[in-house]
């Protein structure tokens, strides 16, 4: 594991982006997407990028856009990690919540056609209009809290898209554990989990673990596949979340 890449407080934000307005998806509300590119986009017009979708996208590169004025800081963060050749360099999709969050998020119907319209509507969508590696190889997805659980069902209701989810502070709920549980047998896949340590974190903690175990039981997913990260001082928040980004953009697209 390298040493940690800190946003440098440079904000706001960093490189292009192309807002792509208001999208609908089948039974779900509409809401903001925007697409941030990295700093070789326009100078090499043949290469194509790997693609990392976000959940919670106002929180993601921009804080006029974010909770509290305190954004992720993922746009400055992987900047210095393209410069220093420890992540390959990639489009990513920001997608914003609405109002029905905890439903879109969830485990729920409402959840399932969100995670449709990302998987169906949106993705093709993305690599019809940018140069993108459209294989799920090359196809991640990330988010925090309830946009963890998001990110996990991603990868388990679409692993023909997803290939690997990052999950920060995620709330995990019983009855998925339980299901995960009793399925089968797991796609060749990659997660990544991590929790901070202040009271919300902590009552997610159980089930995280939970999950892991799980996972680490299903044939095919070598050790290397599920990494956990805890750091008990964290609270659940984006300015957490923004201190140990690297380490899932590593996980995901490390060199």
């Amino acid at each position: 594991m390298h040493d940690p890449v800190l946003p440098t407080g440079s904000d706001p934000v960093v490189g292009e982006v192309e807002h792509l307005g208001e999208l609908a998806g089948e039974g779900i509300l509409p809401r903001h997407v925007f697409v941030w590119l990295p700093p070789s986009y326009r100078a090499e017009p043949t290469r194509r990028y790997p693609v990392l979708y976000m959940h919670d996208g106002h929180n993601v590169i921009d804080p006029a856009t974010s909770y509290a004025g305190v954004d992720w800081a993922v746009d400055e963060v992987a900047v210095q990690m393209f410069d220093a050749g420890r992540i390959r360099e990639f489009v990513l999709v920001g997608a914003h919540c609405t109002d029905d969050r905890f439903a879109e998020y969830g485990y729920t119907q409402e959840g399932r056609a969100y995670l449709r319209f990302l998987a169906d509507d949106l993705k093709p969508s993305i690599d019809d209009r940018f140069r993108t590696l459209p294989g799920r190889e090359d196809t991640f997805v990330m988010g925090s809290s309830m946009g963890g659980l998001a990110s996990f069902l991603a990868l388990w209701w679409h692993p023909g898209v997803f290939s690997a989810a990052a999950c920060l502070s995620p709330f995990f709920p019983d009855e998925l554990v339980a299901d995960v549980e009793e399925s089968a047998q797991w796609p060749p896949v990659r997660v990544y989990l991590d929790n901070g340590g202040d009271e919300l974190d902590a009552t997610f903690q159980p089930n995280i673990d939970a999950l892991i175990g799980v996972l680490g039981s299903f044939d095919g997913l070598a050790p290397d596949d599920v990494r956990f990260f805890k750091d008990p001082v964290a609270p659940h928040d984006e300015t957490a979340w923004s201190r140990r980004v690297w380490r899932p953009l590593e996980f995901l697209l490390g060199r």
